[in-house]
């Protein structure tokens, strides 16, 4: 039976793995390369939490003021209206045979609170929103209460970065339809 014979190595014969260097060469290639890829993810995603944020504010404050207006278009000159900083209270009308609906808005501190007949709505200002008020166009002056239906209605919110303001211009001047119609 024979010895088996190994064979001499020598620095020309074939390698079979890798060096202690090139195994740390590649680690170091390798972390290097998760770490920027680890700081892409999370820069990626604090970026889509603030977009989403500002998209939340935006839809709500979008809601809001649609609401609002939509409201606001069913106004007669024939309405009863009274409103403050805080709060407004009108006679809208709606369908066709324009039933007559108390509709009123509050504000309490970022809370709006529409009421319209039976059924309530309850809207939280986004965080940071604050100070909401109303304030409404008489005779071309911007006054903070009134208890007759305004020509156009402000409404104005502070946000972090500044002040947010709407003003619904009512689609008929009050004065103007009265007059027609007493004549």
């Amino acid at each position: 039976m024979g010895a088996t014979v190994m064979q001499p190595t020598s620095a020309t014969s074939k390698q079979a793995g890798f060096t202690l260097l090139e195994l740390i060469v590649g680690l170091t290639v390798g972390a290097i390369l998760l770490t920027a890829i680890y700081a892409t993810f999370v820069g990626v995603s604090q970026t889509q939490r603030r977009v989403e944020t500002v998209l939340d504010r935006t839809a709500t404050w979008r809601f809001i003021t649609e609401t609002i207006r939509l409201d606001l278009a069913r106004l007669k000159t024939t309405s009863i209206f009274s409103g403050s900083e805080e709060e407004f209270e009108a006679e809208f009308f709606r369908g066709i045979e324009e039933e007559s609906v108390r509709v009123r808005y509050v504000w309490e501190d970022s809370q709006l609170t529409r009421t319209a007949g039976d059924s309530i709505l309850v809207v939280d200002l986004p965080e940071g929103y604050q100070q909401p008020a109303f304030t409404y166009e008489l005779d071309g002056q911007w006054e903070g209460t009134t208890d007759a239906l305004p020509n156009g209605i402000e409404l104005q919110i502070a946000t972090p970065r500044g002040a947010l303001t709407r003003v619904f211009v009512l689609e008929f001047d009050p004065k103007v339809e009265s007059e027609e119609g007493s004549g």
